[in-house]
């Protein structure tokens, strides 16, 4: 038995979401067993680095499940050491199941040689003939960090697979929503916007008092509002996966997935479909 299993015993499910913010990184944690008829417990927190996330959650493969919106395995081109993809088919597939306004919120991801270049841009070019944009320019350090640490993981024979998956929360909440197709209707930097994630999460078994609670903890300048709404869309459809109340779906179909490290993980982004509150 791993030291990772040995070290949390709680029969209740876990569903932890991760986002980017600017002080590092925001965890969502939701805690239920599965038969619980309500979430019993919603708590967020900032860290500065993903490594410090992990040891003070401590997630286990048994009971957890773990959604992060940052890429999980990138492409390395034709000539490359981990896999030979040029261009990442999850993420062509998920914009295809976003709304036309919400399309351009999936960045192109950059291929692995790029991550530490002097000029990741022109790096990118000569392996796969495209540019970097400025969102994927600026969110380098956070790829790599997240690269790193899977690969860490990887290497310790610690789990990854089914475990810590690459989700993106435009498309969790468009999932979670009951229904109405170009739901949420505002970008999710607008007071409205989020107003309309709020509802979602609402009626995703989350009360209004759980997320104002949490909306409290942190300054906007560490931590933004559609940060922590993000975090906690992903944690809602990572508890669905932990404790079996829904089936996790992927953008890109087994049978044309990617994989990276050699096999050992796939490219693809995960959602789960809408699904109504315990009671509700």
């Amino acid at each position: 038995m791993s030291k990772e299993k040995e070290a949390h015993p709680s029969p209740l499910y876990r569903g932890i979401g991760i986002d980017g913010c600017p002080a590092g990184w925001i965890a969502a944690l939701i805690e239920a067993s599965a038969e619980a008829t309500e979430f019993q417990r919603i708590r967020s927190a900032v860290y500065p680095t993903i490594t410090d996330l992990w040891a003070d959650l401590n997630p286990n493969p048994d009971y957890d499940h773990v959604l992060i919106d940052i890429p999980i395995g990138l492409p390395e081109g034709i000539a490359g050491k981990l896999n030979s993809v040029e261009d990442r088919k999850c993420d062509r597939d998920c914009r295809k199941l976003l709304p036309k306004s919400r399309k351009s919120s999936v960045f192109p991801v950059p291929v692995r040689q790029a991550l530490r270049a002097e000029d990741p841009s022109a790096i990118n070019f000569s392996v796969t003939g495209r540019k970097l944009s400025r969102q994927s320019i600026h969110i380098l350090p956070k790829i790599s960090e997240v690269d790193d640490f899977i690969a860490q993981r990887l290497k310790r024979q610690l789990p990854v697979a089914g475990f810590i998956e690459e989700s993106h929360p435009e498309l969790v909440f468009l999932n979670l929503n009951t229904g109405i197709e170009e739901v949420p209707l505002y970008r999710k930097k607008e007071a409205e916007g989020q107003r309309e994630r709020l509802r979602i999460l609402q009626a995703s078994g989350l009360s209004q008092t759980q997320m104002e609670q949490q909306f409290t903890l942190f300054l906007r300048k560490h931590v933004a509002k559609d940060d922590l709404l993000d975090a906690a869309a992903l944690a809602v459809a990572a508890h669905r996966i932990a404790s079996n109340s829904a089936e996790p779906r992927y953008v890109t179909k087994s049978s044309e997935t990617q994989y990276d490290y050699e096999g050992s993980v796939q490219m693809n982004i995960v959602y789960v479909r809408s699904w109504q509150a315990p009671g509700i």
